[in-house]
């Protein structure tokens, strides 16, 4: 048989091959009327066309059929497969659509922003400037206390500055690791060396990750440490150990510790934290098994080129003394950049925190299998948020959470209900004068 398929042509061509001579095909189509053959001439042609050209036409006529219907069920297959994703919805779509593992499986997160600022011949430490459940919290009154829970505002411009770090900065995920100096190690490992970064600054900025964090509460709480340190003991001696089963028990000592809290690492020789009403109130708010978001943001006077990372840890990892409750860390965000732009920091660490926060980014962050999986989770999101235009509302008020916050299980499955509308109570258009009262009124 031959390697070339014939093609469909009108009934007045003839089925060619690109290697024949053009003699037999122009005698097919030639007027053949007032040309005069020799008796042997026709023969020899038809005896050429019987053996050559024959069975290959046959052979097209008997096959083509088939062949044009097996290309015509290849091309509904191909209609009915799911296609390449297109937009940022598709492909976070196609994300979240994927086969979970068990390490991969999303949890509740805790998401806690740090901050430095870090001169010459200054002490420095880490300190908590905000944190987020579902809403975000912010120090105030001088690190006194806490503010109500409100919804975020971020200014469009650190949405954008943020993806950049992501497109740009080192992205680790998947990474096993069971100390913060393992992970500086891991993200100071993918910074080229150059005249402006050699090896004194790396020391420097290794120095830096590895300071003390300052937690909000900490005064209240002087004893926090030692048992978050029995957080660590505990978690190494136990490696699959990375949950909290019932955290409101830590808090409350008895004489003979449960089984729970031995598990969760209860030091009864120093006592149980000793926490605010505030405080309690607020540990009993983090869901069961719930892991945290750490973002680190600061200005370094030695550095002349921001140090970007996003870190993924698998499986999630108690880092002693890195957020304000003992959970494990899951998410580590670093951001360090020369001084000067501390307030631009903070924005872009307040986006990424809110990030974490948003029901769809969060599952992404969870599944992304590379950087271009959470830039699509974040030009998603950028898709999804609603402009305020400056001058029109006064940013320092802020907004209070919802009471019912509106289902996002349309943004995560094409074709999905938009539970929020069908929850919602019909909209009172008409006044009281239009209302039924069950009389005749004149």
């Amino acid at each position: 048989s031959s390697t070339h398929q014939p093609q469909a042509v009108p009934s007045s061509h003839c089925y060619q091959r690109h290697d024949e001579e053009a003699v037999i095909d122009r005698g097919r189509v030639s007027n053949v009327v007032n040309i005069h053959y020799e008796k042997e001439e026709l023969e020899g042609h038809r005896t050429l066309y019987v053996g050559v050209r024959m069975p290959l036409v046959r052979q097209s006529h008997r096959h083509h059929r088939p062949h044009s219907q097996k290309h015509r069920k290849r091309d509904r297959e191909k209609d009915s497969a799911p296609t390449e994703p297109d937009t940022p919805s598709q492909r976070v779509q196609f994300i979240l659509g994927t086969e979970e593992d068990e390490q991969h499986v999303p949890h509740d997160l805790f998401t806690e922003l740090d901050e430095i600022c870090a001169k010459e011949g200054e002490g420095a430490e880490w300190k908590e400037t905000a944190r987020w459940l579902k809403f975000e919290e912010d120090v105030e009154d001088g690190g006194e206390r806490w503010s109500k829970p409100y919804v975020a505002t971020l200014s469009l411009h650190s949405l954008f500055e943020l993806r950049s770090c992501i497109l740009n900065g080192t992205v680790l995920l998947d990474i096993c690791a069971n100390s913060i100096e393992e992970i500086a190690d891991m993200i100071l490992g993918q910074q080229e060396q150059s005249t402006e970064f050699d090896e004194r600054t790396r020391a420097k900025v290794r120095e830096v990750l590895l300071k003390k964090h300052h937690h909000q509460n900490e005064k209240k709480r002087n004893n926090l440490l030692p048992i978050v340190r029995s957080f660590a003991d505990v978690s190494k001696k136990q490696p699959d150990l990375h949950v909290l089963d019932k955290p409101a028990q830590t808090l409350t000592p008895h004489p003979s510790p449960t089984t729970a809290e031995a598990k969760n690492g209860v030091n009864h020789e120093t006592g149980a934290m000793d926490l605010s009403k505030a405080e309690l109130h607020f540990m009993k708010k983090i869901p069961i098994g719930a892991e945290a978001s750490n973002v680190l943001v600061g200005e370094l006077d030695f550095l002349q080129q921001p140090i970007v990372a996003f870190v993924r840890l698998t499986p999630a990892v108690l880092l002693s003394g890195m957020t304000e409750v003992p959970i494990p860390t899951r998410f580590l965000f670093v951001l360090l950049g020369p001084e000067g732009k501390g307030h631009q920091y903070h924005e872009i660490g307040r986006s990424m925190a809110t990030l974490m926060t948003d029901e769809v980014f969060h599952d992404v962050a969870y599944k992304a299998k590379n950087r271009a999986d959470l830039v699509a989770g974040i030009d998603e999101f950028l898709d999804q948020v609603t402009v305020l235009p400056p001058g029109e509302w006064d940013p320092s008020i802020r907004i209070e959470p919802p009471k019912n916050v509106p289902s996002q299980q349309k943004r995560k499955m094409p074709g999905a209900p938009d539970d929020s509308a069908s929850h919602s109570k019909p909209e009172k258009h008409s006044g009281p004068e239009l209302e039924r009262t069950g009389r005749c009124e004149l």
